[in-house]
C-alpha cells in the first residue's frame, strides 16, 4: 500500500476493518500505478486465491480497488488484473482523520469545560461535580471516596492530536468551521452518556469511527 508514511496507519486501519491481517497482506501487493494479476497476489501472500480473490471484491466494492478483465484466447478464462484507487485512499485517509478530529475535538471540549472527581481504583469510572455530589462523592461502583482528579495530562495529549489533524486537514483543503460544529453534536452526545473512561490513550482512536 504506497502512501506516505504519516498517513500508512490510517489506510492500514480501514483495510484492517474490511478484511482483517489478510486484507492487509493482499493490499500491500497493490499498487497505484502498475496492474497486478489475483493470482501473483496470491502467490505474494502466500494465500489461496479464492481467499485472496474475496478480499479483493471487499476492496474493491469499499472503491479502494480497482480492476480490468481480459479473455485469455487459449483457455477461454477470464485474466483480472487489479490496482489500488489513490485517488479513493486519499479520500479515505481524509474521511477518517475528519471523524477523528470530529472525536478528538468534542472530548476534548468535554475536558476542558468540566471538572471530574473519582475514586481510587482504575477500573471505576469518572463522574463531574454534580454527579459526584448527588452520590455524596461516594463512587456509585465501589462506595470508595470520589476526589478531585486532574485531567491536565489527558488534556495536553488531545490538544496536541488535536492540532496535529487540525494542520493536516487545513492542508488538505477540508472545511474546519463545519467540523467544529460537528464536533459540538459530539459533545452533547457525551455529556448525555454521563460517564467517560478515566483515561484516554488518543493514539488508538485513530482507527475509530
Amino acid at each position: 500500500m504506497p502512501t506516505q508514511d504519516s498517513d500508512y496507519n490510517l489506510l492500514e486501519s480501514v483495510v484492517r476493518e474490511i478484511g482483517g491481517d489478510d486484507a492487509i497482506k493482499v493490499a500491500g501487493l497493490l499498487n497505484p500505478k502498475e496492474e497486478t494479476t489475483d493470482e501473483a497476489i496470491a502467490a505474494g501472500a502466500e494465500m489461496k486465491l479464492n481467499a485472496v480473490r474475496k478480499i479483493l471484491y471487499r476492496l474493491y466494492d469499499a472503491r479502494l480497488a480497482e480492476f480490468r478483465r481480459i479473455r485469455d484466447k487459449s483457455t477461454g478464462w477470464f485474466i483480472y488484473f487489479w490496482r489500488l484507487k489513490p485517488n479513493r485512499v486519499e479520500e479515505l485517509v481524509i474521511n477518517r482523520k475528519k471523524t477523528v478530529y470530529r472525536k478528538l475535538k468534542a472530548r476534548l471540549d468535554y475536558e476542558k469545560r468540566f471538572h471530574f472527581f473519582k475514586c481510587d481504583q482504575d477500573y471505576c469510572p469518572r463522574y463531574i461535580f454534580d454527579e459526584a455530589m448527588e452520590n455524596n462523592f461516594k463512587c456509585p461502583e465501589c462506595s470508595n471516596e470520589l476526589k478531585a482528579f486532574n485531567n491536565e495530562e489527558i488534556i495536553e495529549k488531545l490538544s496536541k492530536k488535536v492540532d496535529e489533524l487540525y494542520k493536516s486537514l487545513m492542508e488538505s483543503g477540508v472545511d474546519i468551521d463545519h467540523l467544529d460544529t460537528g464536533a459540538k453534536d459530539d459533545l452533547g452526545q457525551i455529556i448525555a452518556t454521563g460517564k467517560v473512561a478515566a483515561t484516554i490513550d488518543s493514539e488508538s482512536l485513530l482507527g475509530s469511527d
